[in-house]
């Protein structure tokens, strides 16, 4: 986009984020397939390779920290081997689990994926979806003392209790206390306990879900922009949609129409991770919505070329703006 200077972008090296959220596993067991099994018609796998990354709120916390901020991660990890696991791939990321919580009360949250001649064949999750007791939002609470000097506090919630009503409050709440924005990728329909954040980034499902809407594809704009930025005050949201772009809400102009730049979809994958994060980091870095939207877009763009729940780079982010750079987004809808 013209008048994206590369020095915003290279600006994220050195912005401090806190992710708060729920932190999974993600686990691929690849190969391929010669026979059907002769106890039920289900394929063989010939397992070839098994590989492990984060995901979730990791996951995010890996964009970041791939773009080049200071990242600090907060959420829980089972007392079980895959927690130890998570501890380790966290490490390879770059990304310390030193102000996560250990808890016997939730599993590790693990995907494992099976994957064969390129096409996922089964996905087997091992999760608990149950909102944290009071003892642990209270320890998940005190975790989060980073956040009084942070650029920005990114809450990534996939439903596996972390994102408590009382761990968003007070999250939001210390916050904005001292001046730092909260961009919130959502799961569910209650949105309400990120009422004060400032921003959303749900996909269009999710946001119908949030107002209610059967069929996404009938989601208004309009209902959508009085409920998140007029009930939950909010200063904006961005709806992620797939191969048909990214709209950007505010609260006094037209909705900003973002298309679609991806030339080739390898895996969507962590596509959503990727745009809060650019998202979170442009807003932190100083830009306004609609260039952190931009760049959002872009970077999911490049994501989903990629295999699996991927992390870019900023120069990967900056390359594509030289090269590709695509025209000014329309004002539609």
């Amino acid at each position: 986009m013209a008048g994206i200077p590369p020095e915003l972008i290279r600006r994220f090296a050195g912005l401090r984020v806190v992710v708060v959220g729920d932190l999974m596993l993600d686990r691929y067991v690849t190969g391929r397939v010669r026979r059907i099994s002769p106890e039920a018609p289900v394929p063989i796998v010939e397992v070839e390779r098994t590989f492990e990354r984060p995901g979730g709120a990791a996951n995010v916390a890996a964009n970041l920290r791939g773009l080049g901020a200071q990242t600090s991660v907060v959420g829980l990890i089972g007392s079980d081997p895959d927690g130890e696991r998570l501890r380790d791939v966290l490490s390879d990321a770059g990304l310390s689990a030193g102000s996560t919580v250990s808890t016997r009360r939730h599993p590790t949250t693990v995907k494992t994926r099976v994957v064969a001649h390129g096409q996922q064949i089964v996905r087997v999750d091992r999760e608990s979806s149950d909102y944290v007791d009071d003892e642990t939002a209270r320890n998940l609470i005190e975790s989060c003392g980073q956040i009084d000097s942070a650029d920005v506090v990114v809450l990534s919630d996939y439903a596996k209790g972390v994102l408590s009503p009382r761990v968003c409050c007070e999250v939001i709440r210390r916050s904005r206390e001292h001046g730092v924005p909260v961009i919130v990728d959502p799961k569910g329909s209650d949105y309400r306990r990120y009422t004060g954040a400032t921003a959303v980034t749900p996909n269009q499902s999710e946001a119908a879900q949030a107002l209610g809407v059967k069929h996404p594809g009938d989601l208004s704009y309009d209902r959508a922009r009085q409920f998140l930025l007029g009930e939950l005050a909010m200063d904006a949201a961005l709806i992620t949609q797939g191969e048909l772009g990214m709209t950007l809400l505010l609260p006094t102009r037209a909705p900003v129409c973002f298309s679609a730049t991806a030339r080739a979809v390898a895996d969507v994958t962590g596509a959503g991770d990727t745009a809060a994060s650019i998202f979170a980091l442009g807003i932190a870095a100083g830009a306004s919505f609609e260039d952190a939207a931009f760049l959002a877009n872009a970077g999911a763009g490049i994501v989903v070329g990629k295999a699996g729940a991927a992390a870019i780079s900023a120069d990967e982010l900056i390359d594509l703006l030289q090269r590709h750079a695509p025209g000014r987004a329309s004002r539609s809808r």
